[in-house]
């Protein structure tokens, strides 16, 4: 960790990140006179010049859920606080005085939560503005509810809701004076006990110490000083990388090594840099230079400058060099110098040397600029290497073509169990032990493959003296609780911790939200991202929707290392994704210590800290559920897993929920249905995967949901009062089957889709998704769907009425600038595709700007607008019939990324993909052609086709052919009844090919790899 340096306060400051900032005079006053919090005191405490420097951008500074909480009840209080009704003027001066409390408290988190570490009464004031945050956020929200009530019809009606309206304002008024009272006593407190902020760095502390270096592990420490015996699984890494280094190229290359904490990036660069290879190489230095979150640039280069030039300088005077103390002049005064004249130092004294340099742990892009300019391109052959966990971060320092990025792997379970047995017992090679191998396995299992994790918790069995099973499965079953207390696991919490504390505010909440899905769950990207928008966690931008600024959280997460990929989509978009078992251990850790979330685990005991739950998820199949005695009037967000066999008793007293989630249970019944048209704040509720045939009548009183996902339910309509669902942007239904393990084939059944009557969806003019919808003779939906402008999303199938295509197509001219993805499906009274040709009729006016097109019916000719499709990237065609001539319109479609030709999409008997055409294509999806005898890729078509899936019912006579021309080919994926025959020729010419592609075969989800 490279220290804070003072710096000249006449002069523009380096922020963390390197990058030029002045301190605000707004940035000074912030924290309000209340309490008393000025820089004058920060000065006095001989940390105000550092101090300034590191929170002027709070864009991006790291905060706390408390600041995130106050945040968002800020926003509804100005929102009431606007509003002439009768009902908030009486306790308009409450509402006033406690948004001007929070606003000072949120002013000064703003400053405490900028370090990562505070003292118990810091701590413990932040919990106390946290709590108050959401006890007024529920009061306010109770305060809006009644204010939007409707007074009913008549003069009894209208008497018995002013009675009501009158006991409810007092009510909420005798609460806003509590949480009056509570803000003032917390204001007060924190003069009171002398909440201060603390101390940010001991000055001239040298590169790497903190105020707390005493007793805190530095996290790099364990990657520096590891024996190269005990390293698993780096050889053919670190050979890779030291061939690429001794490439005889003069000109600076930059390699980054990339990946999740813990898996070994330091200590891969360090192996690097001494093989004898390199060592034997004239390169003139290979120093390690330590960046890490806290980066300061002058401190930085100030310690270059001591290590490059000064030490060895130093050193060669000791030896009785001549030259020890002039060869790059005097550095008396380098503590004073600006950062441009130290960064011109290192320039001029590498500029003439072929030199190798490690920079390790780099953050953020800003800090690889900064360090950037003093590392000169002088053709000498020099290399600079750099390893960070964030692959925007790589991807910029590598943006010269003869750069590299290296993704680290994780370990296999061979190389887990190799590393786990050599740190326990100092070697691989013991006798086995089936007890212990069961028990080590689960151990293992929860490492996910890193090295760090195996290590850790390897030397914490080391330390036990009973090695029994007993002994092994009690560190399993309590990692958690270790990883809290042991100081053997300390580094690895350190390690996991830093994503955690580099994240800024507006991404923490976000991350702690993964604590509430159970280890290994897959986690999809869409309900995700919509769950994040229900909570209030994401922040509106200019110019993006929020589910664009939620998606861009989620690739955030990816490229920063947090989550694991589980399934990437033919884009390189992450669908799914999975936390690693210790950083998931480390976010309930967090999540339990801010009350973010509370448990209810499998021994039916709860994980509860705190008398206010927020929010709570069940990961229990047990009826001891049943006999937990929490209190959830206050939970926000409910989650309860699959295996629950029965629904709480507590569940109707959860009335301040936004987001539910039921998804697969089997518990569910009316009675529960009925609760939840209670839940008035719900935002959030999926029900899919349940056995739920029909929704409540009540459900239009959910006036503020916003997704309400039934897929894969029986549920075929919606109530009437479903029209009362104004805010309703995600309307999701229909069940998809997946034909193959990596989802590439889908099959929609026609049976699951629901049936739409007129007038329920013209008031949701909020919708931006309606998938899947059955129409059958009901022209008015149609019409009505036409009204609806911000929809991007629609999958529609006829059944069997050819009069509702002109209201459809009228429609869809509507629809052109909004929708960006469309599905029709069209099938006759016997369920057999039927005619799409009047899609040819909208050609003036077709839907430019879609991105995913699918149609199932029959077409023979694609309509004469397709080659407009300028944006399309994913089009699926089933049954339409198709020819030759429509492969080559397809193929000159500039931006399509993935083509699916499912059964009887295409009539001809060879399929015949040219040169030039389909320059883009990732994903090419062949099935069941009954009446294909070829299919042949000639040389410089689809150049760049990674995946290929294929399913044929008989063996094509001329078979496949041209697949040594797909140059960028990693795999062939056979499904369905396998050809064996075929695959296996498919196998053997694949053995030639440069990238050696996967041939595998998925028969009906058993998967076989053949090559």
């Amino acid at each position: 960790m490279i220290g804070q340096g003072r710096r000249d306060s006449a002069t523009p400051s380096l922020g963390a990140e390197g990058g030029e900032s002045f301190t605000s005079p707004a940035a000074t006053r912030l924290c309000g006179v209340r309490f008393k919090c000025s820089m004058k005191c920060l000065t006095e405490s001989g940390h105000g010049d550092s101090f300034a420097g590191e929170v002027t951008d709070m864009t991006t500074c790291r905060c706390s859920v408390a600041e995130g909480t106050v945040r968002s009840l800020l926003s509804k209080l100005s929102s009431l606080l606007s509003q002439e009704s009768w009902f908030v003027r009486g306790v308009h001066g409450d509402i006033q005085y406690i948004k001007d409390e929070l606003e000072s408290m949120n002013a000064f988190l703003r400053y405490l939560t900028v370090l990562e570490d505070h003292d118990t009464q810091v701590r413990i004031w932040m919990k106390q503005v946290r709590e108050i945050a959401y006890d007024a956020e529920d009061c306010i929200d109770q305060f809006t509810h009644h204010l939007g009530e409707s007074s009913g019809i008549g003069f009894l009606y209208r008497l018995i809701y002013i009675l009501g309206k009158l006991c409810c304002r007092h009510r909420i008024a005798m609460q806003l004076q509590e949480l009056k009272a509570r803000a003032q006593d917390v204001s007060e407190r924190r003069s009171r006990y002398e909440v201060m902020l603390p101390k940010t760095t001991l000055q001239g502390a040298g590169p790497r110490l903190t105020r707390h270096a005493s007793r805190h592990l530095d996290p790099q420490l364990h990657a520096l000083f590891t024996e190269e015996a005990q390293l698993v699984g780096l050889d053919e890494p670190r050979d890779k990388l030291v061939r690429w280094v001794m490439e005889a190229d003069p000109c600076r290359r930059v390699l980054a090594i990339v990946g999740f904490g813990g898996l070994g990036k330091t200590t891969l660069a360090r192996m690097v840099c001494e093989n004898p290879m390199v060592k034997g190489a004239d390169f003139h230095c290979c120093p390690l230079f330590i960046v890490s979150q806290t980066f300061n640039i002058r401190t930085l280069f100030q310690y270059m400058i001591r290590e490059l030039i000064q030490r060895p300088n130093k050193a060669m005077a000791v030896a009785g060099g001549k030259h020890g103390h002039t060869m790059d002049g005097n550095m008396d005064g380098m503590e004073r110098w600006e950062v441009a004249v130290l960064a011109e130092k290192v320039r001029q004294y590498l500029l003439d040397k072929r030199y190798i340099v490690i920079f390790d742990d780099i953050w953020t892009i800003s800090a690889w600029e900064s360090i950037r300019c003093a590392l000169p391109d002088n053709k000498k052959g020099s290399r600079v290497i750099i390893t960070t966990r964030n692959e925007d971060v790589a991807n910029t320092c590598c943006s010269g073509p003869q750069d590299q990025v290296y993704k680290m792997q994780r370990l296999s379970d061979a190389a887990s169990r190799e590393l786990f047995f050599k740190r326990i017992f100092g070697s691989a090679d013991i006798s086995s032990n089936e007890e212990l191998d069961e028990v080590s396995n689960s151990i293992l299992k929860k490492c996910g493959g890193l090295p760090l994790a195996i290590v850790s918790i390897g030397s914490l069995v080391a330390s036990k003296t009973n090695r029994t099973k007993e002994e092994w499965q009690k560190i399993c079953d309590n990692l958690g609780s270790e990883l809290e207390t042991n100081p053997t696991l300390e580094v690895a919490k350190q390690v996991l911790t830093l994503s955690y504390n580099d994240l800024p505010y507006h991404l923490k909440a976000c991350f702690l939200y993964l604590s509430i899905f159970p280890e290994n769950y897959v986690i999809r990207r869409g309900p995700l991202v919509r769950r994040w928008i229900a909570e209030g966690f994401v922040n509106q931008r200019h110019g993006l929707s929020m589910e664009e600024v939620a998606e861009s959280y989620f690739d955030e997460f990816v490229a920063r290392s947090i989550v694991q990929p589980v399934k990437i989509d033919w884009s390189g978009k992450v669908r799914t994704c999975r936390v690693h078992d210790m950083m998931l251990e480390v976010i309930i850790s967090k999540s339990l210590e801010e009350n973010f979330a509370s448990f209810l685990c499998d021994n039916g005991h709860p994980l509860v800290c705190h008398d206010k739950i927020r929010r709570l998820s069940i990961h229990n199949s047990h009826n001891s559920v049943q006999r937990t005695r929490v209190s959830v009037s206050h939970v926000r967000s409910f989650t309860m897993s699959a295996s629950v066999e029965e629904v709480p008793m507590f569940f109707p007293q959860m009335r301040l929920l936004r987001v539910l989630d039921l998804q697969g249970s089997s518990c569910l019944n009316n009675s529960t249905l009925n609760y939840i048209c209670k839940f008035y704040q719900l935002k959030y509720l999926t029900l899919r995967k349940t056995n739920i045939g029909k929704l409540p009548r009540l459900i239009g009183n959910l006036k503020y949901l916003e997704t309400l996902d039934i897929r894969a339910t029986r549920i075929k309509r919606l109530p009437a009062s479903a029209s009362n669902l104004s805010c309703l942007k995600h309307l999701l239904v229909g069940h998809k089957v997946q034909l193959t393990r990596t989802t590439s084939v889908k099959c929609f059944r026609p049976d699951s889709g629901l049936e739409m009557t007129a007038g329920v969806v013209k008031n949701m003019m909020a919708l931006q998704s309606l998938a899947h919808i059955v129409v059958k003779e009901r022209p008015a939906v149609l019409s009505e769907i036409g009204q609806l402008q911000k929809l991007q999303k629609l999958n529609v199938l006829f059944r069997g009425v050819e009069e509702n295509w002109n209201a459809f197509l009228q429609s869809l001219v509507k629809l052109t600038g909004s929708l960006r993805s469309l599905s029709i499906h069209i099938l006759d009274e016997k369920e057999h595709s039927s005619s799409l040709e009047y899609l040819a009729l909208i050609a003036e006016s077709p839907p430019l700007f879609i991105r995913n097109f699918s149609l199932k019916g029959k077409l023979q000719r694609l309509p004469p607008w397709i080659p407009s499709l300028r944006n399309v990237s994913r089009i699926t065609f089933r049954d339409t019939g198709l020819h030759a001539e429509a492969i080559g319109v397809l193929g000159d479609l500039p931006n399509l990324l993935c083509l699916k030709l499912y059964q009887r999409s295409y009539a001809d008997d060879h399929i015949f993909f040219a040169h030039g055409n389909f320059l883009k294509l990732r994903m090419l999806v062949i099935d069941n052609m009954e009446n294909i005898r070829n299919v042949h890729f000639e040389k410089g078509s689809v150049p760049n086709l990674e995946w290929l899936t294929i399913a044929f019912l008989q063996e094509p006579k001329d078979g496949i052919t041209g697949l040594e021309n797909l140059l960028k080919l990693k795999e062939i994926e056979f499904f369905g009844d396998i050809i064996l025959s075929m695959v296996t020729k498919v196998a053997s010419c694949m053995k030639a090919h440069p990238n050696r592609p996967r041939v595998i075969g998925d028969k009906w989800n058993n998967v076989t790899e053949y090559a």
